[in-house]
């Protein structure tokens, strides 16, 4: 696994929306999973998260690189998600059409992630220019808002809008000229390999995948567990001269 960069080393970190600073609605999940009969800990469902991501890695390895838009994987990233849960097919299909149904009301990646606000405000305050780059459908800016996220943030680029999803390299790099910083300053945080990382990389940015759940091994970029640890390596003390 690579260090992190040194604070000294970055001008911006960008940052993915859900899975990263915004989480799934885990009760709301648990609730549904208990009406169709299964009970399932928001906690088990929050670590059951962690075969969906890597279910997406094996697909894109399997595709030669190739990765699906995010609507169109979104089915079965909930089915796998529910599946390493141990909910029962029947059960399982029954909560995928809730969820679909709920995420076309209301984006089911509603719920701040653990030490979100805190985390951007103290990379704030340490002189880094923070911004998201998400692959959403328009709706991602208004959840981060209703966070109290966004009041950290220089700049929100959501996919719908752009016309470009990552791992497409394009899109990160309309994000760091918007916000005026070069890529090789600057990271980027986010929650699956083949998407996030890759994505970041292949556009000059310093990769950082946050994996909560240990769901990946021996990767070659850094990896920080959480927000806070995020953090205290990056920039555990401040910093004389910068805002």
């Amino acid at each position: 696994m690579r260090p992190l960069p040194r604070l000294d080393e970055l001008d911006a970190i960008f940052f993915d929306a859900g899975g990263t600073l915004i989480e799934l609605d885990y009760a709301w999940i648990a609730a549904r999973a208990a009406a169709h009969g299964h009970e399932a800990e928001p906690q088990v469902l929050r670590h059951a998260e962690g075969a969906a991501r890597r279910a997406i890695d094996r697909h894109a390895l399997a595709a030669a690189g190739a990765v699906a838009s995010d609507g169109a994987r979104r089915p079965s990233y909930f089915g796998t998600l529910l599946d390493a849960a141990g909910l029962a097919a029947h059960v399982r299909d029954a909560v995928v059409a809730d969820l679909e149904r709920e995420h076309a009301r209301e984006n089911l990646w509603r719920s701040s992630a653990p030490g979100a606000e805190a985390a951007l405000a103290a990379l704030r305050d340490h002189g880094l220019r923070l911004a998201v780059i998400s692959n959403a459908d328009g709706r991602v800016e208004a959840i981060l808002r209703e966070r109290g996220l966004t009041r950290h943030l220089e700049l929100v680029v959501d996919s719908h809008y752009e016309g470009v999803e990552k791992p497409d390299p394009t899109i990160f790099r309309r994000a760091a000229e918007r916000l005026g910083v070069r890529v090789e300053r600057a990271c980027y945080v986010g929650d699956i390999y083949a998407i996030d990382v890759v994505g970041a990389r292949g556009a000059g940015l310093v990769p950082v995948l946050i994996d909560s759940v240990g769901a990946y091994e021996a990767l070659d970029c850094p990896v920080v567990a959480h927000l806070e640890e995020l953090v205290a390596a990056l920039a555990p003390a401040p910093v004389a001269g910068r805002r």
